[in-house]
């Protein structure tokens, strides 16, 4: 750190001054000499000379000090006033840069999770929510300045799970606006409101009170995200659920368990119970050897077996009922793919030999193979969740600890030993910075590209030509100096997600944009025609453009077709672009030539048949 400049204190006088003193004595000094010798008078009568120019050789030597000590002072007290104001900026800089890097990272966290914040005042009305997307503003403009009850809300429940397996619709609200006047905090409310466009937003929320200096509630705060897709979800699970209890084909679930045979019933449909001449409670609380009789130990046996090495297996039976008759039977066992720390299940099917069933088991084997295929995607989606995750934490945390330690001892070099640093050595430490800042980008859009690629799809009409004057809009408002002629065809939709086909478009309309930043009367264009039965949407340009030659690196992650010191970029966009157009059953190709612009074409939902 910088040690500010003091004034001097040193006593005496300073060189300058003693000098001058001399200088002095001696001028009066021959002054009084040539005056004796011009009088003629003996040399006792100058004697009086000497020391009165003594004296005032000491009070002008003196004068001259002090005035030349000051002028010192005076000249160090605005060095330090200068040195000083220059630490307060660097300090008040790197603040700021410390709060735009707080904000970045939440509002990151807050694009990932889906979660807004927002505030209530005492009489419930939202006052402010923070939105990250296009989709969050559109539901913040909806709630602004009302409150739940105000805006058409609902409330179905306290959790994902209770709501889709008994929603209690409520507009009223008297129970929650009676826990707000209390001042008790809410967490997992689901409820409903109605959006733009006649449909409604499911939501979850979760919030607490804000008290004033003497703890009085002004109002609430929390969380609020949209969860219609996973209330869907959860539904779908239990219709399915509900399904398969009352489907006509007997079907039993059964899970491995420590006691022989080596498995016991968790689950019943009713067709089963009435198969079996018993209710879903005694099914469940019945042990195998009791369920089948003891003249079947064995085959319960075969089917624990089965069970623990997770393999189908089908046997016959004769199985007892309540009244001692005997029901010959054949069942099937069928494992569910298994989850990491759960036990084993199985699906195990019990068809009835008589002819007049027959119909009743290919529905059944029917539903078991949609169980088993909703079992195995939702084991998959948990494994591309659990890798997502993974990756993310490494990218987050794992790779930007080492870069940070980089770029803060970096910066530390450079405010406490940027003077004994030459030229060349601050060279390298701005080299260095500059590395790690392109680094932490880079690392950024490698989170987004990974997002893309697990994000589910949410599919639905998108207006895209609203969209893509949006991003003009934005693109125009970051840099108003630019004059760029750009023009949109009107009445372009398509089918699709809404907030991938808008990272879609950001990304091609952005790089239209920068590439036409060093080129007079920029062009940039988005329109669509139709090529026989498919719609070829294009963005076009007049910037740099690029050779053909290496159009196979396009769309490749961090590849770039121009240098850093041209063009700034991560080179993950048209990456990102090709990823979501593929996941949308689309092609992405471009066309271009350098110093001629580019056009990019894409598709999206072509037909197995159009490829």
């Amino acid at each position: 750190m910088n040690t500010p400049l003091k004034p001097s204190s040193s006593p005496g006088l300073k060189p300058s001054a003693r000098w001058l003193g001399l200088l002095a004595v001696a001028a009066l000094a021959l002054a009084g000499w040539v005056a004796g010798r011009e009088s003629g008078g003996e040399p006792a009568q100058a004697d009086w000379l000497v020391p009165a120019a003594l004296a005032m050789a000491f009070m002008l030597g003196s004068v001259a000090g002090v005035w030349h000590e000051r002028r010192e002072n005076r000249r160090l007290a605005q060095a330090e006033a200068s040195l000083l104001a220059l630490t307060q900026a660097d300090e008040q800089a790197r603040q700021d840069a410390e709060l735009a890097d707080r904000e970045a990272q939440l509002a990151l966290t807050r694009r990932l999770t889906g979660w807004m914040y927002w505030e209530q005042d005492a009489q419930g009305r939202y006052r402010r929510i923070e939105s990250e997307t296009e989709e969050q503003a559109m539901l913040a403009r909806v709630l602004i300045g009302r409150a739940r009850w105000e805006c058409g809300g609902v409330q179905l429940g306290r959790s994902i799970a209770g709501t889709a397996a008994n929603p209690a619709p409520d507009g009223a609200w008297a129970a929650h606006r009676d826990q707000l006047a209390r001042g008790r905090p809410f967490a997992e409310m689901i409820w409903s409101v109605p959006v733009e466009g006649g449909s409604r937003a499911f939501l979850v929320e979760s919030g607490r009170p804000r008290l004033d200096a003497e703890g009085a509630i002004t109002g609430y705060s929390g969380l609020i995200r949209e969860v219609g897709g996973a209330l869907a979800a959860e539904r779908a699970s239990h219709n399915l659920m509900t399904a398969l209890r009352v489907a006509p084909g007997p079907t039993l679930l059964i899970e491995s368990h420590d006691a022989a045979p080596g498995w016991r019933v968790i689950w019943s449909n009713a067709a089963a119970c009435a198969l079996l001449g018993r209710t879903d409670t005694e099914l469940l609380s019945m042990s195998p050897l009791t369920l089948l009789g003891e003249s079947n130990r064995d085959a319960a046996g075969e089917i624990g077996a089965a069970l623990a090495a997770g393999q189908g297996y089908r046997l016959q039976a004769a199985l007892p009922d309540r009244y001692g008759q005997t029901r010959r039977v054949s069942m099937r066992v069928d494992p569910v793919p298994p989850l990491e720390g759960l036990r084993q299940q199985a699906a195990l099917a019990v068809d009835d030999l008589q002819d007049e069933t027959e119909q009743l088991r290919e529905r059944a084997d029917a539903a078991h193979r949609l169980l088993v295929e909703q079992s195995a995607r939702l084991q998959e989606l948990e494994a591309v969740s659990r890798e997502l995750e993974s990756f993310s934490y490494t990218v987050s945390h794992d790779l930007r600890a080492p870069l940070r330690s980089v770029e803060g001892f970096s910066r530390i070099l450079l405010e406490d030993f940027s003077a004994r640093l030459d030229r060349v050595g601050l060279e390298h430490l701005n080299r260095i910075l500059s590395a790690a800042s392109r680094m932490d980008q880079m690392i950024d859009a490698l989170l987004g590209l990974a997002r893309v690629s697990a994000q589910p799809l949410v599919p639905g009409p998108v207006d895209l030509t609203l969209m893509a004057q949006q991003i003009i809009d934005e693109l125009r408002s970051q840099e108003p100096q630019r004059q760029v002629e750009v023009s949109i065809a009107r009445g372009i939709t398509a089918s699709g997600d809404r907030t991938l086909l808008r990272i879609l478009l950001e990304n091609l309309l952005g790089n239209a944009w920068k590439y036409t930043s060093r080129t007079e009367a920029a062009q940039v264009e988005f329109d669509c025609r139709r090529e026989d039965d498919t719609l070829v949407y294009r963005v076009s340009d007049n910037g740099a453009g690029f050779d053909m030659r290496y159009a196979d690196r396009l769309f490749g992650a961090f590849q770039r077709l121009h240098g850093a010191n041209e063009f700034a970029g991560t080179g993950v966009g048209l990456a990102t672009a090709a990823r979501i157009v593929q996941r949308h059953r689309g092609r992405i190709w471009a066309e271009s030539a350098p110093g001629e612009g580019a056009r990019l074409h894409f598709t999206l939902n072509e037909l197995p048949a159009a490829r």
